[in-house]
């Protein structure tokens, strides 16, 4: 299977002496969906900006598709990649639809405005995301969940082959934290788009990821399906917590049961 990202041996940190991403290496197949876990402070959201280029890793490279992305250009990246993160600029006062449009930006010339097969685009991202019915409406006068849709719709409009996420469901509602991880896995299965996402919730990771990287302290520390990461000491050694494990229909669904040991002293908040 066709590699979408590679990076090998990232390493990233404020300070000479303070590594908080050090040795990270990742394969992540064409279509594969992938979810990035680990405690507060273990480095998961600065690997996702390094591999969408948002920040320079101080050693290593990141490859898309085989092609080493420090030496392509914004605009080829986003032609091909986009990211989502978990909150965006609340006072925005545009429509839906100005907003999808903005993603047809990359594959725009300086000269060129989004007319005829551009606005194609845009209507199948509006479709694909549910809001073709609120494409008019103000971002102002949308719900959280409404909103979420909004930007990814605008991710989808430019027509990524790979989608990162920064823990896209954090601020929102269970109902609409389903809805999106739902549409999510519409996007990756009958568009094929990889997709690389950083979860907070676990039980939400298990059931929609096929494969989890999980992080502690700037590391790989577990790898594999879900089925294969989410055992007992798993919890034990890299989230510090007594946990029960229950199979759902194949899909691991753990219960914390207490802290194992204090968790100021690690850091973890």
């Amino acid at each position: 299977m066709n590699q979408a990202l590679t990076a090998s041996e990232l390493k990233y940190g404020y300070r000479p002496s303070e590594s908080i991403v050090e040795g990270f290496n990742l394969n992540v197949s064409s279509g594969e969906w992938l979810g990035i876990v680990g405690p507060n402070g273990s480095g998961k959201s600065t690997v996702l900006r390094m591999l969408a280029r948002l920040v320079t890793p101080q050693r290593g490279t990141v490859s898309m598709s085989g092609q080493n992305m420090a030496n392509m250009n914004s605009k080829a990246i986003a032609r091909q990649m986009t990211m989502l993160t978990q909150s965006q600029e609340a006072s925005l006062d545009i429509t839906v639809r100005d907003l999808v449009r903005r993603g047809r930006n990359p594959h725009l010339k300086w000269y060129e405005e989004c007319r005829g097969k551009h606005e194609e685009v845009v209507d199948w991202a509006l479709q694909v995301t549910s809001m073709r019915a609120l494409q008019h409406r103000s971002l102002l006068e949308l719900s959280g969940g409404e909103r979420q849709r909004a930007w990814l719709a605008m991710c989808m409009a430019q027509t990524p082959c790979t989608l990162l996420l920064d823990e896209p469901t954090t601020y929102l509602d269970i109902a609409h934290q389903l809805e999106l991880m739902e549409l999510i896995r519409l996007l990756n299965r009958e568009q094929g788009i990889t997709v690389i996402m950083v979860l907070h919730d676990l039980n939400q990771a298990a059931r929609y990821c096929d494969r989890i990287v999980a992080m502690k302290q700037g590391s790989v520390v577990r790898e594999g399906k879900p089925s294969e990461v989410f055992q007992v000491d798993f919890f034990r050694d890299v989230f510090g917590i007594e946990a029960k494990v229950h199979n759902d229909e194949g899909v691991p669904v753990f219960l914390p049961c207490g802290v194992v040991r204090p968790l100021v002293h690690e850091g973890i908040t």
